[in-house]
């Protein structure tokens, strides 16, 4: 390559990426190995940069998987070389790439790419929120790893998803090389005299990728007398194409059975299961990518059994293992993903959406009618739950009002002068329910199962109670005082055949922040 023809290889990119719009953003950080392709990256954006090409500012991100013991320091003194010579700001993280491997039972390869993609992720992050910028990633694959990747899930039964991958936008992930072979951009960096590391793993045939590389697609070079790259370029193109146009009706069929709880992305399986398949399976993709972030590894053995979650009849709460420990969560006519620790706080949306409220921590809140006598009312902020308990004592009929959130509580009623508000995280098991106008009680774990409310949350759920007597269950009923009109009136003809003959009530309303 002559050293004007390195200018050409400006201009490739440059309009390459400005048709995709990669460059919309205020910061580009790169994933920098070492590597020829990853340092032709870097001195290429730094170039356009200095050309006043793009007004991005350009950083750099190393990690040291520390799997080739001796070799992955080498690489990383390499790149702080390389980014004190270009000005560029650099980030080196550390990872134990085998110790996570073995934790998660996955492969060192894949190990590495997800502590990657994690700290990608979160150094972004970090960067926007310390210079109010718009951050992308750049990582540098290129021409050639389309080939191969694309051969590699051909293989695997892949669908159009697999095919057309790497992509040049996914995400804040962009890839401005995939206009450029691998040799243009050895050729490229051999011509300015930029250095590099050889990773020499790359070399071998051991891995799918590396036997593609280096053995399969040669092969097929040297049969069809043309470079594989080229006509697999081209069936990439047609593709992604058709791939565009289903994600555009992806989108809009996804909209339609999405359903935002308390923040919280669920999809409905009734109107999920009528979808097309072809569609079904994408509306489930993006549930995963909006949950996580992500797709990593999320295969076609997955979809299949979160497929089959919801076309069961529905029996109460399902989960369903995911990679990396996550969780497929079904409960009647909703569905989710979840991270394994978070499974309660996916049962709790779940649960509020059934109409009671829920706290996925302990919550034992003391009222005392001393306190409210000496302040008026108080105003308790629920431990780790978006709610606000307002309790005051009335004895004007102006002030009643109704909604499901609200109880009006004789306050004779609570012997000892004093009532709680938790759940049996918080005050323990062993509790009965008995409805005003009910003739018998109920324990409240069984009047839960009754409910079918979901039996990871079933220790959330909030209430009032009193010497082991739920006293109001929002979202079900109360055993004294009353929650609307009708109820008020069979409190009233109770009262007056001598069941209660005062007049002060607690008004008890619970708000949602």
């Amino acid at each position: 390559m002559k050293k004007e023809d390195t200018v050409k290889i400006l201009d490739r990119v440059l309009d390459f990426s400005k048709s995709k719009g990669l460059f919309d953003c205020g910061i580009i950080v790169v994933g920098l190995s070492g590597g020829p392709d990853s340092v032709a990256l870097l001195h290429i954006l730094k170039g356009l940069r200095n050309c006043f090409d793009i007004e991005c500012d350009i950083y750099a991100l190393h990690c040291n998987h520390h799997l080739r013991p001796g070799v992955c320091d080498e690489e990383a003194g390499l790149v702080k070389e390389l980014c004190r010579e270009n000005y560029v700001e650099l980030k080196v993280l550390d990872f134990d790439c085998r110790n996570f491997a073995q934790q998660n039972h996955i492969s060192e390869e894949t190990a590495g790419r997800v502590l990657r993609y994690e700290a990608f992720e979160q150094y972004a992050r970090s960067l926007e929120e310390s210079t109010g910028k718009t951050v992308r990633i750049a990582i540098a694959h290129h021409k050639d790893d389309i080939a191969e990747t694309m051969m590699m899930n051909l293989f695997r039964g892949a669908g159009l998803e697999g095919l057309v991958n790497p992509k040049a936008l996914t995400g804040r992930i962009i890839r401005p090389l995939l206009c450029l072979k691998k040799c243009e951009l050895v050729d490229y960096l051999d011509t300015l005299g930029v250095g590099y590391a050889i990773d020499q793993t790359n070399l071998s045939t051991d891995g799918t990728r590396n036997t593609w590389r280096n053995d399969f697609l040669p092969k097929i070079g040297e049969f069809y007398h043309e470079d594989p790259a080229v006509p697999l370029a081209r069936t990439y193109k047609l593709l992604c194409d058709d791939l565009d146009f289903i994600n555009s009706m992806t989108g809009k069929a996804y909209a339609s059975v999405r359903l935002d709880l308390y923040g919280h992305p669920f999809l409905s399986v009734p109107e999920t299961v009528k979808l097309h398949p072809s569609m079904k399976s994408r509306v489930i993709r993006m549930l995963w990518y909006e949950t996580f972030g992500d797709l990593i590894d999320f295969e076609e053995l997955h979809l299949n059994d979160c497929c089959g979650l919801m076309e069961r009849e529905a029996r109460g709460e399902m989960i369903l293992d995911m990679p990396f420990g996550r969780k497929a969560y079904r409960h009647e006519d909703v569905f989710a993903f979840s991270e394994s620790g978070r499974i309660v706080e996916t049962a709790c949306v779940a649960t509020d959406r059934k109409g009671y409220l829920t706290s996925p921590e302990a919550v034992n809140v003391k009222i005392s009618l001393a306190d409210l006598a000496e302040n008026c009312q108080i105003d308790v902020q629920i431990p780790n739950s978006a709610y606000i308990l307002k309790v005051r004592i009335i004895e004007n009929e102006a002030e009643l009002e109704y909604n499901n959130l609200l109880w009006f509580c004789p306050v004779n009623a609570i012997d000892g002068g004093e009532i709680t508000f938790g759940n049996c995280k918080g005050s323990g098991t062993g509790f009965r329910i008995k409805k005003a106008g009910s003739s018998g009680s109920k324990e409240l774990s069984r009047l839960m199962t009754d409910l079918k409310i979901p039996e990871s949350a079933r220790k959330q759920v909030l209430f009032f109670h009193k010497d082991g007597e739920v006293m109001w269950l929002p979202g079900f009923g109360h055993s004294v005082g009353f929650t609307n009109a009708l109820s008020r009136e069979k409190f009233i003809a109770g009262r007056q055949s001598g069941s209660d003959d005062s007049d002060a009530l607690l008004k008890i309303v619970i708000e949602r922040q």
